[in-house]
């Protein structure tokens, strides 16, 4: 599954983020235009392969889409004893205009290579109601439109529980992130195209949340095709919270670089919290 990026007729512009911002209006900003791009944004891969062994990592992993024509991939995390959080867009099928059945999506947690912490088939998808991945996203340029951002989440329920502790999730103000960032670190964790069956970190990136784009989490996490869902993990000390998802890339073309990556995006916990919270307690 590759990253997604955001459309050019959507000229919303967000706030700099570590001295990056998305192009102005008029110009061009594409997804990824190859889908053998990424999303690197000091001029060089900053992700390394780890062997997901211990916690928070072997609670990652890889979210299998596969029926009879396709198979996909994406990154999900295991938020409950039964539940992955994932992107949205990485369960919805352009090809038949539908949402793709539970009984062709299989977790596999903790990959690396031929084993792995855990696995299941899903029993149930979750979706945000207002993420319109009909009308709000382009399979052929691979694009979201602006105002989706922040709904481009999934829950997938299991059918089976895995013995891997679950990753707490927190959301954030403005004021507590940056302190608690202060005293830790962030990182991105997952299974990019080019180690499909091992996960890569790039620890110590950045992100912030979104002032113009309510329950967005904007971040500077370098990324590639199958990240899609990936966490945005605050790491503090033996803790890790997830505090949002890494689902896309803004790219800018630049005169002299060509398309450039300015922006990781994707919803932040708030967004996704309370569904969270109701699907684990349906009588909230």
């Amino acid at each position: 599954m590759s990253i997604w990026g955001i459309r050019r007729s959507a000229c919303v512009l967000l706030p700099v983020l570590l001295g990056a911002s998305f192009p102005a209006s008029g110009q061009e900003q594409l997804g990824v235009p190859d889908p053998r791009w990424g999303a690197f944004f000091s001029g060089k891969d900053q992700r390394v392969p780890m062997e997901p062994t211990v916690w928070p990592w072997h609670a990652i992993g890889r979210v299998n889409v596969a029926d009879s024509v396709t198979r996909r991939h994406c990154t999900g995390t295991l938020v409950g004893e039964r539940l992955v959080l994932t992107a949205g867009h990485c369960l919805f099928d352009h090809r038949l205009g539908r949402w793709v059945k539970p009984e062709n999506v299989h977790f596999v947690a903790g990959q690396a290579r031929d084993t792995a912490a855990g696995h299941s088939r899903a029993e149930e998808l979750i979706v945000s109601p207002k993420f319109d991945a009909s009308g709000g996203t382009d399979p052929a340029r691979r694009t979201i439109r602006m105002d989706l951002v922040a709904h481009d989440w999934a829950l997938v329920r299991l059918q089976t529980a895995l013995a891997v502790k679950p990753v707490p999730v927190r959301a954030f103000s403005d004021d507590a992130l940056v302190r608690e960032v202060a005293a830790g670190e962030i990182a991105r964790a997952g299974y990019s195209v080019d180690r499909r069956y091992l996960l890569s970190v790039h620890r110590g990136c950045s992100a912030a949340l979104s002032k113009r784009l309510p329950g967005a989490m904007l971040n500077r996490c370098d990324a590639r095709p199958g990240d899609s869902g990936s966490p945005l993990l605050l790491l503090q000390g033996d803790e890790a919270f997830l505090i949002g998802l890494s689902a896309g890339a803004a790219h800018e073309k630049r005169p002299d670089a060509g398309y450039v990556a300015v922006m990781g995006f994707g919803p932040s916990a708030a967004s996704f919290i309370d569904a969270l919270i109701r699907t684990r307690d349906p009588q909230r």
